[in-house]
C-alpha cells in the first residue's frame, strides 16, 4: 500500500523520507504563503527557497501543493495582481521543485487562476481536496468535468471521502464507478485524520479557518471545538473516538484490490508526529496510544489513552458492517469503556 505523506523541510524528516521513497506515492505540503492559502491556520512564514531544496531531495516521487482554503476573500477571484502572483509561485515550483499539481477546495479560485495564467495552469494537476467530500461516483465525476473546462490537468489521483474508510460498500461503487470511466485516477483513502464520522461541524469549521486565513477574523476554531463541537463531544462520548473513520496501521492490507493508496495527514503537528506516523503505516504495527497518530483526535493524546494494540482482532470487521447509528448501536462506546482510560489530572473514567 503506497502512501502519500505530508512534507516538511526538515533535513531529518527529508532523509527519512527519501530511506522509504519505495513506500511513497507522493508528498504534499502547504507554503504558508497568502498567495496559496490552504485548510490550515498558518503557523510559520513561507520558506519556499527551503520546500525546494527539501522536494528535489526526493526524486521520483509526485509532489502536490494544498491550495485548499475552502473559500477566498471575493475580491480575490477578480484581482488580476493577485492572481498573477499565485501564479508567478506556481511557475516557480513547477520550474524548479517539479510541483506535480494543486490540491484545490475553491472551485472559484481554480478557475480565476486558469482564466488569468492558463498557460502556467496547464503544467499542473488540479487535484480535488478530500474536504469536497468525494464519496459517490456521480460526485466525482461532477469535480472532473468542472477541472476539464479549465486550463489544468485532469487530476491522477484522488482522495475519497473519509466516511468510506468504513463503508466498503459505497467504497467499492467509488472505485468501480472510477475504474469504469477514469481509470487513469489512482483512488486514495485518508487513513489518520481522527475527526468524528460525517462530522456535522466541518463545513462550518472549513469555512472558519478560511476566514482566519484569509485574515477576515480573528482564530477562535479551537475554541469553537473545544466548546461547542467535537473536542466537547469525545470528551463526554468517548465512543465517538473510536467511531471515528481511521484505519489503523494494522489494517491498511484490508483495502488492497480497491485502493492504491494511504494518505496520511497531520503536518502542522511537526516533524515529530509525522516521523511517527509515517513509520507506523509503512510498518503496518503501532503499539501506543492510538490517539498519537491522529491528527485531529491528536489535541486529546495527552488527556485519553487508548492502547492501539487493545483493539480487538476483528475490529475492522466489526466497525465497517454496521449501520453507523452510534447511539443506538454502543458498540464503540463499550468498547471504550473496555479499553479507554483518562489521563489528564484528577480525573477518572471516561463518563460525562
Amino acid at each position: 500500500m503506497l502512501l502519500d505523506v505530508p512534507f516538511l523541510p526538515r533535513d531529518d524528516y527529508v532523509t527519512f523520507l527519501r530511506e522509504r521513497s519505495d513506500r511513497l506515492a507522493s508528498v504534499h505540503f502547504s507554503l504558508n504563503d497568502p498567495r496559496v492559502p490552504d485548510a490550515r491556520q498558518r503557523l510559520e512564514g513561507p520558506d519556499i527557497e527551503g520546500a525546494v531544496r527539501g522536494l528535489n531531495r526526493l526524486p521520483g516521487v509526485d509532489r502536490f501543493l494544498l491550495m485548499n482554503g475552502r473559500l477566498h476573500r471575493p475580491e480575490r477571484y477578480f484581482d488580476r495582481t493577485g492572481l498573477d502572483a499565485t501564479a508567478d509561485l506556481l511557475e516557480r515550483l513547477v520550474d524548479e521543485a517539479g510541483l506535480t499539481g494543486v490540491i484545490f477546495a475553491d472551485a472559484y479560485f481554480l478557475q480565476a487562476l486558469s482564466d488569468a495564467r492558463p498557460g502556467v495552469c496547464e503544467r499542473l494537476e488540479a487535484v480535488p481536496s478530500v474536504n469536497a467530500m468525494p464519496d459517490t461516483p456521480a460526485r466525482v465525476f461532477a469535480l472532473l468535468d468542472m477541472v476539464a473546462q479549465t486550463a489544468f490537468r485532469p487530476p491522477s489521483r484522488l482522495v475519497a471521502d473519509r466516511a468510506l474508510n468504513r463503508d466498503l460498500d459505497g467504497l467499492s461503487a467509488l472505485a468501480h464507478g472510477l475504474r469504469a470511466r477514469h481509470a487513469d485516477v489512482r483512488l486514495f483513502l485518508l487513513a489518520n485524520e481522527g475527526c468524528l464520522y460525517q462530522c456535522p461541524y466541518k463545513p462550518a469549521h472549513d469555512a472558519h479557518i478560511a476566514l482566519v486565513v484569509e485574515g477576515l477574523c480573528g482564530d477562535r476554531t479551537f475554541a469553537l471545538n473545544r466548546d461547542l463541537g467535537c473536542v466537547r463531544r469525545m470528551l463526554e462520548e468517548p465512543g465517538l473516538m473510536i467511531a471515528s473513520p481511521f484505519i489503523r496501521p494494522e489494517d491498511t492490507g484490508r483495502y488492497e484490490g480497491l485502493v492504491h493508496g494511504l494518505k496520511l495527514c497531520g503536518r502542522n503537528r511537526g516533524a515529530d508526529f509525522l516521523l511517527r506516523a509515517v513509520a507506523a503505516y509503512a510498518e503496518g504495527h503501532y503499539e501506543g496510544n492510538l490517539l498519537d497518530l491522529m491528527d485531529a483526535m491528536g489535541d486529546l493524546a495527552d488527556r485519553v489513552h487508548i492502547p492501539n494494540h487493545g483493539l480487538p482482532a476483528d475490529f475492522f470487521e466489526q466497525v465497517t458492517a454496521c449501520d453507523k447509528a452510534c447511539r443506538a448501536c454502543g458498540l464503540c462506546a463499550a468498547l471504550a469503556e473496555r479499553i479507554a482510560t483518562r489521563t489528564d489530572p484528577g480525573l477518572s473514567g471516561l463518563g460525562r
